[in-house]
């Protein structure tokens, strides 16, 4: 080999380095839309945990952005956000469906963790199909039932409601509170609840014990009835084509983060920050007030009369509302004391 082609070997590599993968070439991004604020406890953990969990499991080729306190997707636009694409992941509330709706009747579920055991019991029996389509559910859940927080007047059975003033933050909500004999009170947004029982434009509230840490609602309530009115579906949601479109491998990596051991988990996380809230009801010196068996009689038939507008309403869009009450009753006393 001549002295000039040995010279042209020498210098081409660094004229044409080898090419290098490039770290981003095979990383895929999902974004991530949730509505709540980065300090909720759901957000600054078991969120963050699972997105973390994943990107590990997927050796890093799955890189989850997320976009917290309604930043990418509102409240109510985040499951059908998902399905349209503007976000591949999602967690908020869950779709319109006359099986969540019943799910949310008053008096169905006692913690996060049985309405989730139920909630997940309709997905898998199809209950929830028809809804969903265009998702991948990776977890259902419920949060923590909904109880009432009073500022100065203890409240133990239905007529203790009467001429009180609770702020009820949707139509259903102040319909069940109507219903229950209290005075109902829109116009106040969740952060601003503190303000108002302070002031005095509400003697009251509902809400889970979570809200006692968010919205340090313990300073400004006295009394906390344990009537455990209702619970709402929640989710986390994937676009079902991005979900498609991965490699087989990072497809079974999502599905292996999927299911019920993840809503369990996740429920679970939901009733600590209850007992947690519970906690700091009681540090601020404030009175829980416990309903017996025999108390919850009546507040139950208080709320029938609700009750039954509701799943009227349910079955003008021509479903067996009653059929599906019957249903997710049974299901309830089959998971209540499901280890």
């Amino acid at each position: 080999m001549t002295t000039r082609w040995r010279l042209t070997l020498l210098v081409l590599p660094w004229l044409f380095p080898p090419a290098l993968p490039t770290a981003s070439a095979d990383v895929v991004e999902w974004r991530l839309a949730h509505y709540l604020p980065e300090r909720h406890f759901f957000a600054s953990g078991w969120l963050p945990e699972w997105a973390a969990s994943l990107e590990t499991a997927s050796e890093g080729r799955l890189r989850i952005v997320i976009h917290p306190n309604n930043e990418l997707l509102r409240l109510n636009d985040i499951a059908p956000g998902v399905r349209e694409g503007l976000a591949e992941l999602g967690f908020g509330p869950a779709p319109a469906s006359a099986a969540l709706s019943v799910l949310g009747l008053p008096f169905m579920a006692d913690s996060a963790e049985h309405g989730t055991r139920i909630a997940m019991r309709l997905l898998a029996e199809g209950l929830l199909d028809d809804d969903l389509s265009g998702l991948h559910v990776a977890m259902l859940q419920t949060n923590a039932p909904s109880l009432l927080h009073t500022r100065s007047t203890p409240v133990r059975r239905p007529a203790d409601l009467d001429g009180l003033r609770l702020r009820g933050a949707t139509p259903g909500i102040r319909a069940l509170l109507l219903a229950l004999g209290a005075t109902p009170v829109e116009g106040f947004l969740a952060p601003q609840v503190y303000g108002a029982l302070r002031d005095g434009h509400v003697d009251g509230t509902v809400f889970p014990y979570e809200a006692m840490g968010v919205f340090r609602l313990a300073e400004q309530t006295d009394y906390h009835t344990e009537v455990f009115l209702f619970v709402s579906a929640l989710g986390l949601f994937i676009n079902a084509d991005a979900l498609a479109n991965l490699p087989e491998d990072l497809r079974a990596v999502v599905l292996a983060h999927s299911g019920k051991a993840q809503a369990l988990t996740a429920a679970r996380a939901w009733d600590a920050e209850e007992a947690r809230g519970r906690a700091l009801a009681l540090a601020a010196g404030n009175t829980i007030l416990p309903v017996n068996q025999q108390t919850l009689v009546d507040w139950r038939a208080a709320a029938e009369s609700h009750t039954r507008t509701r799943l009227a309403a349910i079955a003008d869009d021509g479903v067996d509302a009653q059929a599906l009450r019957v249903r997710i009753q049974t299901l309830a006393d089959e998971t209540r004391d499901t280890p």
